[in-house]
């Protein structure tokens, strides 16, 4: 997949995946490409796995960030669900920044996650709490580019590995999910029978 995107041997892929508007903040990641680049440890390269408002902004950003630091940036559009997963597998490091409009939960990070990809997020979307003390997870301040930076960097330092999350990710299974309700309605007691 790499190949077929132009994404040269040994770069490190950060990659954004969904709606590209101001509530998901994904021109953030090129504030904070256009940071780190000069010194970064491997080449980096920004994929950007969705459209919306901001592509035409974004596109233009993306000629700048790579005139200056060398950094590619990979436009896919929108892709169907059912092929998300070789994208994913692509991809190194997966950015979901959001504002304060937030995110509920951020099912974009348990898509990478089981993938084996690296994370970070802002503090608006939701799964920070459960997510944010893995060791390839890294919560961020709501548009803070350096923070960003930072993490990316560090991230970025780290050789891929597919099945880092595997074994934590099974609480956040579909039947793990399934059973937890079960559990709580069993808590609940057994419903009362009327004689309506």
């Amino acid at each position: 997949m790499r190949e077929s995107l132009g994404l040269a041997p040994g770069t490190v892929v950060v990659a954004f995946f969904g709606k590209l508007i101001p509530k998901k903040d994904p021109q953030l990641i090129q504030q904070a490409l256009a940071r780190l680049a000069p010194t970064a440890r491997r080449p980096l390269a920004l994929l950007v796995v969705g459209s919306g408002e901001l592509e035409a902004a974004m596109r233009e950003q993306a000629v700048a960030l790579e005139a200056t630091t060398g950094t590619k940036t990979v436009f896919t559009g929108f892709i169907n669900q059912s092929k998300l997963p070789d994208y994913y597998l692509a991809s190194h490091i997966v950015v979901l920044p959001s504002r304060r409009a937030g995110e509920t939960w951020g099912l974009v990070i348990n898509e990478a996650l089981q993938a084996g990809c690296a994370a970070i997020v802002s503090t608006a979307v939701g799964c920070h709490r459960d997510y944010g003390a893995w060791e390839r997870v890294r919560v961020i301040p709501v548009g803070d580019d350096v923070a960003l930076a930072n993490a990316i960097d560090e991230l970025a330092a780290m050789p891929r590995d597919l099945a880092w999350a595997v074994a934590r990710m099974r609480d956040y299974s579909v039947e793990s999910s399934a059973q937890s309700i079960v559990s709580a309605l069993q808590a609940l007691g057994a419903p009362r029978k009327t004689n309506a």
